[in-house]
């Protein structure tokens, strides 16, 4: 380079300069004194090795760097628009936006641009703005997508629970005391219902996964139980094996409530009497209907009892009476359906279908042929003819004629037509189903046999043959006269 010269942004040795048109070689080489550097990227050759002289493109590269520090123009096939930035294989934006029309715009992706001040002012506040909207719209979808999203968990939540989740549950640990039948031969699930219908358990599930985990729930017998109310599953399952591991009264279908009273009194050790005497003093206070005119007989509902300790005969005589009176409930709107005048007298009747049947399976028959004694006026006139009413009345079980022929005991079914005063026994849900549904048949008679058979006759020389075969069976007499059993 020559004292006082200038040199041009980005010229360096070797490499042609933007903006130079091309010429012929130029005499001479570099400037005296100037030490050349080799440019960014590329490795500066031995000067031993250097060629002199063009090289294959046909130009002297050396003299033309030579021409370049004297402020020659450079030849070389170049585009004259390339702005060489200084650094190899590496262009300015300039480059991509070239100001082909000189005019001070450029070619953008959609036309030619204005480059002034004012124009690229506006651009920027044009991008500012769409910028706040594009940002305000983001926004607002993105809300939207978490809205979705948070529905979709929540039912996603609800759908788990309801298929895959736990049942649902009380928290526990459970308020008051409310009264719960399990019937006998209940499963789990059968256990369960009563529970949930009681309140005392929240979901029938529930209870059966609480019952399932537990070894002991098998030992769960049926019977009457006094509960508190929105209990776990878990504590539910646990008091009611906890109960049957205590003391427990069995009242059987069919027992008289003086026979009840001595099993109340034998349960809890108290002195004989105790209970009867509870039962007639403290009577009001039992809680019976007042159809029962104070009665309460057929009102000891057949179930198990868990007797704890401390429990007094009133306690007990009140679950007895609930559970009854929870069940009679319906009775007066059935009672008109089979020709009786209300529900007491369905609860007569099935007393006495339970007292004089042996087997189950034969009681809607049973009630059929009561109903058609009672409906007769020609060969019975309403007579029902039970040895059971007139038992019940003497408090035994064997009669002679005498008693058949006092036509004073209101209980003298033989004498009286209709049924007797009251109940003769506490019955069971299967007598009172079949009291009010009793089966088809034109039955005047029946005897239950021994054996569990019951014989049933629609004329009285049918009936005279059942019953001396039934003397016969007890080892008795039989009295054709008054077709009846006679000791020996």
């Amino acid at each position: 380079m020559q004292p006082g010269a200038q040199q041009q942004p980005g010229a360096q040795q070797g490499l042609p300069q933007q903006g130079v048109p091309q010429g012929g070689p130029v005499q001479g080489g570099p400037a005296q004194g100037v030490p050349q550097q080799p440019a960014p990227g590329r490795r500066k050759q031995p000067a031993a090795e250097q060629p002199s002289g063009p090289g294959p493109d046909g130009i002297d590269w050396e003299a033309e760097a030579a021409a370049l520090e004297a402020g020659a123009a450079p030849a070389g096939d170049r585009h004259a628009e390339d702005e060489w930035d200084g650094h190899e294989g590496e262009y300015t934006e300039d480059e991509y936006h070239e100001d082909d029309a000189g005019d001070g715009t450029r070619a953008g992706f959609l036309g030619d641009e204005d480059q002034s001040r004012e124009a690229t002012k506006k651009r920027k506040e044009k991008g500012k703005k769409s910028g706040r909207r594009n940002g305000g719209a983001c926004l607002v979808v993105a809300l939207v997508l978490l809205g979705a999203m948070g529905g979709a968990g929540w039912w996603g939540y609800g759908f788990y629970q309801d298929h895959f989740g736990p049942p649902p549950d009380f928290p526990g640990p459970g308020t008051g005391s409310v009264k719960v039948e399990i019937k006998p031969g209940a499963v789990g699930s059968q256990m369960g219902l009563a529970l949930k219908n009681a309140g005392v358990v929240k979901s029938v599930d529930a209870f059966t996964a609480a019952c399932d985990k537990n070894p002991k729930c098998i030992s769960i017998q049926y019977g009457a139980y006094s509960m508190p109310a929105e209990m776990t599953a878990a504590d539910a399952v646990q008091f009611l094996v906890e109960a049957n591991g205590g003391d427990k009264l069995i009242v059987q279908e069919g027992l008289t409530a003086a026979a009840t009273y001595v099993k109340i009194d034998d349960k809890l050790k108290l002195p004989k009497g105790t209970t009867a005497g509870i039962a007639t003093s403290q009577v009001a206070n039992l809680g019976l209907p007042a159809y029962a005119n104070g009665k309460i007989e057929g009102f000891l509902w057949p179930t198990r009892y868990s007797i704890t300790e401390g429990m007094k005969p009133e306690d007990l005589l009140r679950q007895m009476v609930k559970n009854a009176t929870d069940r009679y409930s319906g009775l007066d709107a059935e009672a008109s359906k089979i020709g009786l005048k209300n529900g007491y007298e369905v609860l007569i009747e099935a007393s006495i279908l339970q007292a004089e049947g042996n087997n189950p399976t034969d009681f809607a028959k049973m009630a059929r042929t009561i109903q058609n004694r009672l409906a007769d006026k020609g060969k019975v006139n309403g007579k029902l003819g039970m040895d059971t009413t007139l038992q019940y009345s003497l408090g035994r079980k064997t009669l002679d004629r005498k008693d058949i022929n006092d036509a004073s005991n209101p209980y003298n079914t033989y004498y009286n037509a209709g049924l007797p005063p009251t109940p003769i026994s506490n019955p069971g849900e299967d007598a009172i189903k079949a009291t009010l549904n009793p089966a088809d048949g034109k039955w005047l008679y029946f005897i239950a046999m021994k054996s569990g058979e019951t014989l049933f006759a629609e004329t009285d020389g049918e009936h005279a043959k059942n019953t001396e075969e039934y003397c016969k069976s007890i080892g008795a007499k039989f009295d054709a006269a008054a077709v009846h059993c006679t000791s020996k």
